[in-house]
């Protein structure tokens, strides 16, 4: 059966990501990550769709390398893209015989598609944004090809998900506020589609015993390793106790106990030197380990290292929230370098285990 799609991209979504800047929406420049990203979700998509795009960048230019049959819609686009070309092109979908609207992007672009069309179409989302709190998004750019394969198979459920999105300014200060702009029907096949981020703060006990086995254990173990240490307020409580205050949003770096890098940069990682551990807490809800929140971790840093660097830390009932661990790397291989079990540190010398979801 051959089914039609509106395919939109945003182009500047998650330029913001491997900078560490929490947010494109106040950014000009494109990611330079969106055509990887965007052949792999066509690689995945079985070849009798039908795309109806914008002009341009915002989703011609990737079908002219394809053989997929599409056509164009006629509206202006502007150099950047912008927030109004998005609602443009929304409006044009409203109004055309597509089965679903696909659409490249994070929060921001999610919550302006959804002010056009509310409800009255599917929406999905390929994740290639930096806030994507949002349950309308597929795990990788290939699960979102899957989902659309099992849409064609009629094997999907169709489900409501809410649309979030946060104030950047604020979020970058450190302040979570995040609204919830309604409910989007969206399609659901076995672990294909990431859920909402659900907020999960850990109790000061729980706190005091990871870090103090981390202290205790991993950090006395491995002197000289350089431990960079992700974004989380469950993360950030180990700068705390060595006597630092950073932004819950940033990732930091520690050598012998000393903070020597704070909100650091892709590039100020791929810098360093030395052995490399990370320490990093999934995201609540969502079970991302790798891939949302930390994008500054990208794929050139965690090449050196080896799934037993990997510091998972976690309370108790945030691991209660998903059933499994999420990564996203932007590099497949990498991604697949990961997977397995982790024995997630939720107190001292206390473990619970957890696999990764399954990669496909």
């Amino acid at each position: 059966m051959n089914e039609t799609i509106c395919l939109l991209v945003n182009p500047v979504a998650g330029s913001g990501g491997r900078i560490g800047h929490k947010g494109s929406d106040d950014l000009r420049f494109y990611n330079p990550e969106i055509h990887s990203k965007m052949e792999r979700f066509l690689s995945t998509v079985p070849k009798q769709v039908k795309f109806i795009v914008p002009p341009g960048i915002m989703g011609e230019a990737f079908l002219k390398k394809h053989d997929f049959k599409f056509s164009v819609i006629d509206i202006h686009i502007d150099d950047p893209t912008t927030r109004q070309n998005t609602i443009e092109a929304s409006r044009t979908f409203l109004e055309l015989e597509c089965t679903i609207i696909v659409f490249a992007g994070g929060d921001g672009t999610a919550r302006d598609i959804y002010s056009v069309v509310k409800d009255k179409k599917l929406l999905l989302g390929i994740p290639t944004g930096v806030k994507m709190h949002s349950g309308i998004f597929a795990n990788t750019p290939e699960d979102a090809g899957h989902l659309i394969r099992e849409l064609i198979n009629k094997r999907v459920e169709i489900v409501d998900a809410e649309i979030l999105d946060i104030d950047e300014e604020q979020y970058r200060k450190g302040k979570y506020d995040v609204k919830l702009y309604g409910y989007a029907k969206t399609i659901s096949f076995s672990t294909y589609l990431t859920p909402s981020k659900t907020e999960i703060y850990s109790e000061q006990e729980e706190l005091n015993e990871i870090t103090d086995y981390l202290l205790d254990n991993v950090f006395q173990n491995h002197p000289d390793a350089v431990f960079i240490i992700g974004p989380g307020s469950t993360t950030k409580y180990i700068i705390k106790r060595l006597g630092y205050e950073t932004n819950f949003l940033c990732t930091d770096v520690v050598i012998r106990n000393k903070l020597i890098g704070s909100c650091v940069s892709y590039n100020d990682l791929l810098n360093l030197t030395g052995e490399l551990k990370l320490i990093v807490t999934p995201i609540g809800g969502q079970g991302f380990l790798l891939g949302r929140g930390n994008q500054e971790i990208g794929p050139g840093v965690l090449k050196r290292v080896n799934k037993d660097d990997i510091i998972v830390i976690s309370s108790r009932r945030k691991l209660q929230t998903f059933e499994c661990l999420r990564i996203d790397t932007g590099d497949p291989e990498v991604d697949k370098k990961f997977l397995g079990i982790y024995k997630v540190i939720v107190g001292y010398n206390e473990f619970e285990p957890i696999k990764i979801c399954n990669i496909t």
